[in-house]
């Protein structure tokens, strides 16, 4: 979607766009990172500094100096450094790769006395927004959220059909259906485009938080920080699609008719939280890379949106082009010149890279910089591959868990999984599992790097059988005729399946090992529990007895 966004963006874009903006013409040649008021030199505030460049571009880039007196930068020399000034509590990071900082000579400070000898007090600048723009943020959800409506209601005639009726109970009605794992999409939907899904819901979080809006990967704690944020926002605006007031629940009543699964509610905000990763990190190595190759628009269009699907995505429900960065120059107008000019020096002449990545500086308003971080998470959250194995039956899936530490050797686990049965005697006969629990985890060595542990969970668990009849289901679509034919509305799913299930109370007990990769992250190598479910057999699936087995990725908040 992202890449075919950029292709319409790029077929109706001059070839000379409309001059950028200040900002974009300062924006570092590589990772321009600023802080605080660095924001306010760039915004046209009477009586700041601007950033003025040469009318006629030179062959090597300029270092960028400031000139107070003259409001404006000036050229120093044929070289960039990474140099931060300060001014009345103001900081501004300008790019460089020189080993030297710039004369004293080139910075000059005016002189602030009137000739009455009357000392005159500096106005004061404006606080730098740090606050999160939610009302830009929901607008951009709700945007995206009806794009993919429009669509169903497109193409889905099934979808359409549903409008009619009790809107409430029908809704009410689908999200009582959600159970097991699996909702019977095939590998892409699943593990391809809702990850690309809650990919936007978190570049739509990112571009609206001023505080963490130019992170890149490499930024280390404040990168982690921003992609836990996108992470909660996008598990909350995706759950809103699936069951919530504005969803397919509620337009469409899909668990009414297709196979119902928490798999989307897990896999899209985690997921897609890796997506965002795996974005930023190509954005930072290869497409950067490309940028320090060649200034071809068209190509580097193409590049930045079809491998940064939901960052593209997210930039068009903001009414930006797809291809745009908060972190570089632009590609058109005198960018464009400037970006010939800086691969000319940096291949002809010896010039250095024209962008490269320069580490942001931490966000010292989040935390006590001498604050020193447990080793062991305060809260962890963990996401996983399920294989469970009861009844000579073999069930596959996945789920999620969270716990919060009590003290430093125990720990409150909350833990929900599924996974589909396997083993059927015919291919129109399945079946789920779902387990729900909660219980205490001991850790005695929470604080080293290789960790074992042990729990014990209780809960419940849900047992679904259900089975189809395909020859029905043919027969009541081919009467129904998408609205045409002789069946009033669409077929529900219950009219031609037939489902039994059973639930019971159930405990999961057992043990593993943890490795801590960094302070973010942790690998649980193994977790095995042994499962018992007090529970009357569905059909041939008797969950009794079991043994589950999952490998995890561990989110360790707190120690970072």
């Amino acid at each position: 979607m992202g890449f075919l966004l950029c292709v319409v963006f790029f077929l109706q874009t001059p070839a000379q766009a409309a001059l950028p903006s200040l900002e974009e013409r300062a924006a570092r040649w590589g990772s321009l990172q600023y802080a605080q008021s660095s924001a306010y030199f760039l915004s046209g505030i009477p009586g700041l500094p601007q950033v003025v460049f040469p009318a006629s571009p030179v062959a090597s880039r300029s270092h960028l100096t400031f000139d107070f007196s003259a409001t404006d930068f000036s050229a120093a020399d044929n070289s960039i450094s990474a140099t931060r000034f300060n001014a009345s509590q103001t900081d501004f990071f300008a790019v460089n790769d020189s080993p030297d900082d710039p004369p004293a000579s080139a910075l000059r400070v005016p002189d602030t006395t009137p000739a009455s000898g009357v000392l005159a007090k500096p106005a004061e600048l404006p606080q730098r927004d740090t606050h999160i723009h939610w009302n830009a943020a929901n607008r951009e959800s709700l945007l995206s959220t009806g794009i993919m409506h429009t669509f169903n209601l497109w193409t889905e005639a099934g979808t359409r059909d549903a409008l009619n009726g009790p809107w409430f109970q029908n809704w009410m009605h689908s999200v009582g259906e959600l159970r097991g794992w699996s909702d019977s999409d095939r590998f892409m939907a699943p593990y391809a485009g809702h990850p690309i899904q809650g990919s936007i819901f978190g570049y739509i979080f990112r571009h609206n938080d001023p505080r963490y809006r130019d992170v890149q990967w490499g930024d280390g704690r404040d990168y982690f920080l921003s992609l836990l944020r996108s992470l909660g926002y996008s598990a909350v605006w995706h759950t809103q699609w699936k069951i919530g007031p504005a969803s397919e629940d509620s337009i469409g009543n899909v668990m009414l008719h297709a196979s119902p699964g928490f798999i989307t509610l897990v896999d899209t905000p985690l997921l897609g939280a890796l997506t965002m990763l795996g974005e930023d990190a190509l954005d930072r190595y290869l497409i950067m890379g490309l940028e320090n190759r060649t200034a071809n628009r068209t190509l580097l269009m193409l590049t930045r949106c079809f491998l940064n699907p939901g960052r593209s995505f997210a930039n068009v429900m903001a009414f930006r082009k797809p291809w745009e960065r908060d972190t570089r120059m632009g590609i058109f107008g005198p960018n464009f010149t400037k970006r010939q000019q800086l691969l000319a020096d940096y291949r002809y002449n010896g010039g250095p890279k024209p962008f490269e990545f320069v580490r942001r500086p931490n966000n010292s308003s989040d935390k006590d910089p001498n604050h020193i971080y447990p080793k062991a998470a305060p809260i962890e959250l963990a996401a996983y591959p399920n294989f469970e194995r009861f009844a000579g039956r073999n069930c596959i899936g996945g789920g999620g868990s969270g716990a919060a530490r009590l003290s430093g050797n125990w720990q409150i686990v909350a833990e929900v999984n599924g996974c589909l049965i396997m083993g059927s005697s015919k291919y129109t006969q399945s079946g789920d599992s779902l387990f729900y629990g909660a219980g205490p985890r001991w850790t005695p060595l929470a604080t080293r790097r290789w960790s074992p542990f042990a729990e014990v969970l209780f809960g419940g668990r849900k047992v679904t059988y259900e089975v189809d009849n395909p020859a029905l289901e043919n027969k009541l679509l081919n009467a129904w005729n998408d609205g045409n034919g002789t069946l009033p509305h669409y077929p529900k799913r219950s009219d031609w399946s037939t489902e039994v299930s059973s639930n019971g109370f159930s405990l999961a007990a057992g043990g593993g090992l943890d490795v801590v990769v960094t302070r973010p992250f942790a690998w649980r190598l193994i977790n095995i529990q042994y499962t018992h479910s007090w529970m009357d057999g569905v059909d041939n699936i008797h969950p009794d007895n079991g043994v589950r087995i999952t490998t995890e990725a561990v989110l360790r908040i707190g120690t970072w």
